[in-house]
């Protein structure tokens, strides 16, 4: 629709662009699709583990000669613009369409992100499938509309919004992924369960002892977990996709810690930290702030103690002591939030609110107390 009016003999015109794209989050078998319109040109950008733990990708390859797997190496230290070049060379070395062929991305997070980018600029735009093989990417890279790519240090500084993707999840092909990487995608879920559901909290509490077996994901309780995971980011995604609203309570876990996630990828002498990791001390550091002020009760904020600190997400990692740092991650993200700080805090397990006035001397003070209810 285009409205037209005249401002002091000046024409002035407002065009109103109104679109439906509906994302479609499906689990499916990945190999059954693949095998499906076999004269469609496919080109899968596909972890090099996930490929060598599941041979099935090279047998449908040697038997479909329109289908490239092409083996992509990259993780969060190297989600960077050579990534993104590197990717966008083999899309214009296939002679991928704007429409009709078909882009997959197969693996973990940083993957996600930067062939999804990659789709978002090329051509000014074609479709991906996203197939998330770790935790983290199932519950979160996978279904959010944002791509992005590292940039002078700043997590995630440069990308886009992208509408034009479908998601497909196959747990199988989580197949062979240590512990470590699971706990990464525990990070997301525990956070998402603290700010927003308590059901969805109780049932980790309930499966505690099989939240880092590969194996409980292909199983019905593990299924259905990962299900309520999705549908509550989701429901935050719906009706804020591009964050007009940025008041967010999935940015919980997000405040302190994207600075201190890129820092610790650099900083000699401390243990770098996965995203997940680094969520999961962020969610424990804003839930420490709101029990200090009175607005979390004690049984609530000892029980998310107990649950994140029942896993190794590496809470006693030094480069926490830098309260500097923490600092300067939080003045960052409030410059991301439009200049207000917009924390959300839990106030009850599932439920929460937003702070505007947080200091430099209660981050620090909060720190502390971290620490040592961590060391009790």
């Amino acid at each position: 629709m285009l409205d037209a009016s005249v401002i002091d003999g000046i024409n002035r015109f407002e065009m109103v662009v109104t679109s439906t794209r509906h994302i479609a989050v499906d689990f499916s078998d990945i190999f059954a699709f693949l095998s499906e319109n076999s004269t469609q040109k496919k080109i899968i950008f596909i972890d090099p583990v996930v490929l060598a733990n599941q041979n099935e990708f090279l047998r449908i390859e040697s038997t479909n000669h329109n289908l490239q797997l092409v083996p992509t190496n990259l993780h969060e230290a190297n989600k960077d613009f050579e990534s993104l070049l590197a990717v966008l060379a083999v899309m214009e070395s296939n002679g991928i369409g704007r429409r009709g062929d078909l882009v997959m991305a197969v693996g973990g997070g940083a993957l996600l992100d930067a062939v999804a980018l990659a789709a978002s600029i090329y051509r000014r735009g074609i479709s991906v499938i996203k197939v998330p093989t770790t935790l983290l990417g199932i519950v979160d890279a996978a279904i959010g509309i944002k791509t992005g790519i590292n940039f002078l240090g700043q997590r995630n500084r440069v990308g886009s919004y992208h509408f034009d993707f479908s998601v497909l999840i196959d747990p199988r092909l989580m197949k062979g992924l240590h512990r470590g990487l699971v706990r990464q995608g525990l990070g997301e879920i525990f956070k998402i369960a603290t700010i927003k559901s308590r059901e969805l909290y109780d049932r980790l509490r309930l499966h505690m002892g099989s939240l880092e077996d590969v194996d409980f994901y292909q199983t019905s309780d593990g299924t259905s977990l990962l299900n309520l995971s999705i549908r509550l980011m989701l429901e935050e995604l719906h009706d804020n996709p591009r964050e007009e609203n940025l008041m967010r309570c999935v940015d919980f876990g997000h405040s302190f810690s994207p600075l201190v996630e890129m820092e610790s990828l650099q900083r000699s002498g401390v243990k770098s930290l996965p995203h997940g990791y680094s969520v999961a001390y962020d969610c424990l550091l804003t839930s420490t702030i709101s029990w200090r002020r009175g607005r979390l009760a004690d049984a609530d904020y000892n029980d998310i103690l107990d649950l994140f600190s029942s896993f190794d997400f590496c809470l006693g990692n030094d480069i926490y002591d830098d309260y500097n740092l923490l600092w300067a991650s939080f003045i960052e993200m409030t410059k991301h939030r439009g200049g207000s700080q917009n924390l959300p805090i839990p106030v009850a397990i599932g439920s929460h609110a937003f702070l505007q006035d947080v200091s430099f001397e209660e981050v620090r003070d909060s720190s502390v107390t971290l620490r040592e209810r961590l060391n009790q």
